[in-house]
């Protein structure tokens, strides 16, 4: 009862996420208000991250997910957490180890960015590229940036013709700026210039390693919350890359389509599945095709939470979908489990909704948790949209109000919940 009392009484308990994340004084009305507040067993706070790792250092992963996904993690371990739930690290290794790792990834992150440097030499030196410089055939365009935004975007190549991948990622650098420039305004944090260099830096590193891909809108909204809560560049940088690896499906396109089509499609028809009114009733709207929830998904709910609470929606669903094989998953590129799935202890280390995939032995072309909560935040606008949407532009109207009024934890519960229809329904035929 004692340790009951002093759990409720811990000062870090009664922190208020938003003095942790500022908001500019001039924003505070028009931002989203923060619904998630720490809560005293439920949310894992420093205390009991420290008390889930033994003498070495070797985290209690079960533990973690299991109070994770009660109540989210306390706004100061975020980073640590983070780097855990995207795969960063091994639940089984030590303290040392991790260490070691670190200091390899930071000085691999370090050679990236002074590679990038050697290409165009704003990155690092604490300014942003909003204009264009370079044409699209590499021909350099002197001075385009008349605040010195790009006059250190020389060209280290002697006259010499660049080559394509240089220059496309060159093209990519002032869009990287406009979007930075974009990103988090109301948060006092970016008020700095150095912060939102910061930001520019990583996203151009990102740019420069992911070929096919580069960088795209919408990067900016994943990476800008994990920039702010890890307090090195280079951890930053490989947490964003992780989380990357989950989403950059998404990104991928074609000149006919992009790669969220496909969850899009796979949404429709999860919604058809569960509630084969509502989806007839959007197909008749034109909206069958769920176009409407492209932005949810490309930005994982960013306009629809605060920030704060959208970092708390991300935290629930890595842990219902954490696999303790995650890290070695990824470091081997393989992207598929070896668990056993009558193995017990590896089901309980597991995510609820990894571990029911798990259970069910669908591995293949596995839908991510998001798509469900896409599903659970429209199924829960069942009753308004059927009665009050009579054309898309309704649809649009009625979703954009749910901003700054949604549960972060009812909609996974929502999301875990049609998750089993699902998969009831698809079993049954």
């Amino acid at each position: 009862m004692r340790l009951l009392a002093c759990c409720y009484n811990d000062p870090e308990m009664q922190i208020d996420p938003d003095t942790v994340y500022p908001i500019r004084p001039d924003c505070r009305d028009d931002a989203p208000k923060t619904r998630f507040k720490p809560r005293p067993g439920l949310t894992l706070s420093p205390r009991r991250w420290k008390l889930l790792h033994n003498e070495e250092g070797v985290l209690d992963i079960a533990g973690m997910i299991k109070r994770v996904q009660h109540g989210g993690v306390h706004p100061t371990i975020k980073g640590e957490v983070w780097e855990f739930l995207l795969g960063c690290y091994d639940p089984k290794s030590t303290t040392e180890q991790r260490s070691q790792l670190r200091q390899k990834r930071r000085l691999e992150y370090e050679q990236l960015k002074a590679k990038c440097r050697e290409m165009d030499t704003t990155v690092g030196s604490g300014r942003v590229i909003t204009m264009p410089v370079i044409t699209e055939d590499g021909q350099p365009i002197e001075n385009p940036n008349s605040d010195g935004g790009a006059a250190g975007s020389e060209q280290q190549n002697n006259g010499a013709p660049l080559p394509k991948e240089v220059i496309d990622w060159k093209l990519t650098l002032h869009q990287i700026g406009l979007d930075v420039n974009r990103t988090d305004r109301v948060l006092v944090y970016y008020e700095r210039q150095e912060n939102l260099a910061r930001l520019w830096d990583i996203l151009a590193v990102y740019s420069w390693i992911d070929k096919d891909i580069g960088y795209c809108q919408g990067m900016s909204d994943l990476c800008s919350p994990i920039s702010i809560i890890l307090e090195h560049e280079a951890d930053a940088f490989w947490c964003f890359e992780r989380l990357m690896r989950r989403v950059r499906g998404n990104f991928k396109s074609t000149s006919t389509s992009i790669g969220v089509r496909a969850q899009l499609t796979t949404l429709s028809t999860i919604m058809k599945s569960v509630d084969p009114k509502l989806h007839e009733h959007l197909e008749n709207l034109d909206g069958g095709e769920y176009l409407f929830a492209f932005r949810m998904l490309m930005v994982l709910f960013r306009r629809e939470f605060s920030f704060v609470d959208t970092m708390y929606l991300w935290e629930l669903m890595w842990s219902m979908e954490y696999n303790p094989n995650l890290f070695s998953m990824l470091e081997s590129g393989t992207g598929t489990s070896s668990a056993n799935t009558k193995d017990e202890s590896v089901l309980g280390q597991c995510g609820k909704f990894e571990r029911k995939i798990l259970q069910a032995a669908k591995k293949d072309d596995q839908i991510p948790l998001s798509v469900f909560v896409v599903a659970s935040v429209i199924e829960a606008r069942n009753k308004q949209l059927l009665g009050e949407a009579k054309g898309l532009d309704d649809v649009v109207k009625i979703l954009n109000e749910i901003t700054g009024s949604l549960d972060a934890k009812k909609a996974c519960r929502g999301a875990l919940q049609i998750h089993e229809k699902y998969l009831n329904t698809v079993k049954a035929s």
